[in-house]
């Protein structure tokens, strides 16, 4: 008699999408968040400074800082994009994974499709263990990392 023994694969569930949404409710109550998005292809990385009444950008160092004021239109289509019950369903808790000596915890979440992510996309999040904010998110397909900073955030002058 052969047995076989299939291993199934760890679930998406419903109820591990609420700490990836509060992590961006949360993430977008904070004053300014700098964002660094790296891509494969790219020589620089795509800096971004976002505040509750603009978003400031540039790319790499050299770069000098631009500026878009933010209306609500803006924040509607951003908020578009962001993960929520509306926009994700699919989540997955991965487990433990510490970004640059942080403890985390990471998700698999399938972001909205007006997202602007690579169809069938899978996003890999950190969640930082102890405030619940996303500190790394990582796009499987497209390999871009965009790693998050709360704290000490300097407002660019453009």
């Amino acid at each position: 008699m052969t047995c076989f023994l299939l291993a199934a694969a760890p679930s998406r569930a419903a109820s591990d999408c609420q700490p990836i949404y509060d992590a961006y409710a949360a993430m977008f109550q904070k004053p300014a968040i700098k964002r660094t998005i790296t891509t494969p292809g790219m020589a620089d990385p795509v800096e971004m400074v976002l505040t509750p009444d603009a978003l400031y950008s540039r790319v790499g160092a050299k770069d000098s800082w631009g500026k878009v004021e933010l209306n609500a239109a803006t924040r509607s289509v951003m908020k578009k994009g962001t993960p929520s019950p509306e926009t994700v369903t699919e989540c997955r808790r991965i487990g433990p994974r510490a970004v640059e000596g942080v403890s985390g915890t990471a998700y698999d979440f399938t972001p909205a499709k007006m997202s602007g992510n690579a169809p069938g996309e899978t996003i890999t999040v950190v969640l930082d263990d102890a405030t619940g904010l996303p500190l790394l998110e990582t796009a499987l397909k497209a390999g871009t990392k965009v790693a998050n900073v709360y704290d000490g955030v300097t407002i660019p002058l453009p």
